[in-house]
């Protein structure tokens, strides 16, 4: 039904059998076979046939109206479905945690996005653990979160890592000093994230101050960095809190490097299991190129 609708259509073009069988690539009896079996099949007159010319009936101007605009319909839908199995066409769902810089996430997402303009990208921010939630109710298809997640069955790849650094108010008597030690802090109370939603900086924190020496008075946060940030604005204790915030500007705090403190966040790029979806595996071959151009561009300004 459709091969005779098609070349239908084409005979409403020429007006012409010869012409429209050129077009299509058939001989003109096996096109006029053809309009016979579509005129067969929907049970009416089509057109009617002389020598020099084709002229429609009603009802072929009315079946040549609407098969025109099916087939358009058609055409396009076929079209995308390649798009789509080619990864240039269909829909990404990235989950990310706060900090949208960590694992080069934005970089990415742009040359992605050149690269696949027909991709519709959509971003939610979530804690880590609910990424691994959503990655594995298939809700996203992509998350940069920060291992290690403990129990979740998730495929990961190293994205970067900065380290964890002391944000303290302006006006605090330690600010003065270009860098500090962990056992500066000791009186402080320390604005952390909280073991409920990073267990593994928390523990981490707890343990490189047992080994300075003390016990830390500790204030957890749940929710946000930002917050731990305008915490420590507030005076109500000194946040440690990954590097990358520090390049945004904040009048009432000063950021400072810890001494001996190898405390990192680490940030990954996870999938519920290796993909099949092209719009998948083209984003990750893209992180990949985007990894490896900023370990480049690092390496050189290092020599």
């Amino acid at each position: 039904m459709l091969k005779y609708a098609e070349s239908f259509c084409v005979l409403v073009e020429e007006l012409h059998f010869s012409k429209a069988a050129a077009r299509l690539h058939l001989t003109q009896p096996a096109l006029s076979h053809q309009i016979k079996k579509l005129e067969q099949t929907i049970g009416c007159t089509l057109l009617r046939r002389s020598p020099h010319k084709v002229v429609l009936t009603e009802a072929g101007m009315i079946l040549a109206r609407e098969l025109g605009a099916a087939l358009s319909h058609v055409n396009r839908a076929v079209q995308e479905a390649q798009d789509a199995a080619r990864g240039d066409a269909g829909a990404l769902a990235v989950g990310y945690c706060e900090l949208p810089q960590a694992g080069q996430m934005t970089t990415i997402i742009r040359r992605y996005k050149a690269l696949y303009p027909g991709v519709d990208v959509t971003l939610r921010n979530l804690p880590t653990n609910d990424q691994a939630v959503a990655l594995a109710a298939g809700s996203i298809d992509v998350a940069f979160l920060h291992p290690p997640l403990h129990g979740a069955q998730l495929v990961m790849r190293a994205a970067g890592e900065e380290p964890i650094v002391a944000a303290l108010p302006a006006d605090h008597a330690l600010a003065e000093k270009p860098a500090l030690r962990l056992g500066d802090l000791m009186s402080e109370r320390l604005i952390v994230c909280a073991e409920s939603t990073g267990a593994f900086m928390y523990h981490s924190i707890l343990a490189a101050c047992g080994k300075a020496g003390f016990q830390p008075q500790l204030r957890e946060e749940k929710n946000s960095w930002h917050a731990m940030l305008d915490q420590a604005a507030s005076g109500l204790g000194v946040a440690f809190v990954p590097e990358s915030l520090t390049r945004n500007t904040h009048s009432q705090l000063v950021f400072r490097r810890i001494e001996h403190f190898d405390v990192r966040l680490q940030t990954a790029i996870a999938t519920a299991g290796e993909p099949t979806r092209p719009a998948v595996t083209r984003f990750l071959a893209t992180a990949a190129l985007c990894l490896k151009d900023q370990a480049g561009h690092e390496a050189c300004q290092a020599e």
